[in-house]
């Protein structure tokens, strides 16, 4: 396994993906049970589960360093953005024009943009080789299931 496996990279950023579906999810309902309207609530979620997507992406799935802190953080936040709008123009379009719940817009909104998060993270911020924990568990994993099948 080479380590910059785009199988295995894409793996762990599902699970950094999972994790911060959840803060996002968690942030919605709170926002949106405190009386900020829906669509602020989503956007408002988004930027913080980014946050959270961040911190965990380079601490699994990505090597930082590619570019300076300064780069790094402003290619994040252009990514980001990206991620945002088309998050927030699923919600609206899943609540607005099809009628959904807005949580089972925002459920149904946050996978749609997982691929963009996943390839604007690898293309446009961080290096494309994984982090050296994540990479040693990977080529373990990798490894095992690789091993040649010994005859009975």
């Amino acid at each position: 396994m080479i380590r910059s496996d785009v199988r295995a990279q894409f793996l762990w950023y599902l699970i950094v993906g999972g994790l911060a579906f959840f803060v996002d999810i968690a942030a919605f309902v709170a926002l949106s049970k405190s009386g900020i309207p829906w669509l602020g609530a989503s956007a408002a979620a988004f930027v913080i589960a980014t946050v959270a997507n961040y911190i965990l992406s380079y601490r699994l799935a990505f090597l930082r360093g590619r570019f300076s802190r300064a780069g790094e953080v402003s290619r994040l936040f252009a990514v980001a953005l990206v991620g945002l709008g088309l998050n927030t123009s699923f919600v609206w379009l899943f609540v607005a024009t099809v009628g959904l719940e807005p949580v089972v817009g925002k459920i149904l909104a946050v996978p749609l943009v997982l691929a963009w998060n996943f390839l604007g993270r690898r293309i446009f911020v961080f290096h494309k080789t994984l982090p050296d924990a994540t990479f040693e568990i990977s080529a373990q994993v990798f490894d095992r299931f690789n091993e040649p099948t010994k005859p009975d």
